[in-house]
């Protein structure tokens, strides 16, 4: 079940899943993850916040660039708000070309949702991030999926962020199981 980011990218090339069970009510997990994404907050943690910041300095390496580190808020304000069903779900998308490590930012021209799923430039990649939070029956407690869906414009943007996705694969992944258990300590604090 891929849930209401299915419908921005039905069939993606690429993507990723990661769960877990929090033994707490949808709602207090739902406003935990809130709290962790508000700008300026304590976000998703300092190894996340090490993460983003390797893969900054690995862009401006690549592209020659002198501007200040991206940071995780900058990271979570480049991704749009295209979808958001309180306290169930929550869907944000990007559209960009990751792989030439370029900062995470969507398209100036890609302002909503309408927009994004409506894009379909040759050379680029639209992604989905979402989050659900279900109840779990056999806990009491709510169940946890996080899902990133990538799909590519072009046969020269699929090569590419196959590339790209072979190499930061196992971070995001990494960066999801933080997220994730960071989440569950939130909102049992």
């Amino acid at each position: 079940m891929t849930g209401i980011a299915g419908t921005f990218v039905p069939r993606p090339h690429f993507g990723s899943r990661y769960q877990t069970v929090v033994p707490a009510p949808v709602e207090t997990v739902w406003a935990a993850w809130r709290k962790m994404e508000q700008p300026g907050g304590e976000g998703w943690g300092p190894v996340v916040r090490a993460l983003f910041a390797v893969r900054g300095r690995l862009g401006r390496w690549k592209n020659g660039r002198k501007e200040p580190a991206m940071t995780e808020d900058d990271l979570r304000s480049g991704f749009l708000l295209l979808a958001e069903d309180p306290p169930h779900e929550i869907v944000r998308g990007i559209v960009g070309q990751w792989w030439t490590m370029a900062a995470a930012t969507s398209r100036p021209d890609v302002t909503d949702a309408r927009e994004f799923a409506a894009f379909e430039e040759p050379g680029y990649a639209k992604a989905t991030f979402s989050m659900r939070f279900t109840p779990d029956p056999a806990t009491g407690g709510t169940r946890v999926v996080t899902e990133t869906r990538v799909l590519c414009l072009d046969e020269t943007a699929r090569r590419a962020m196959g590339r790209y996705w072979r190499l930061i694969s196992p971070f995001s992944g990494l960066v999801r199981l933080l997220m994730l258990r960071r989440l569950r300590q939130r909102a049992l604090a």
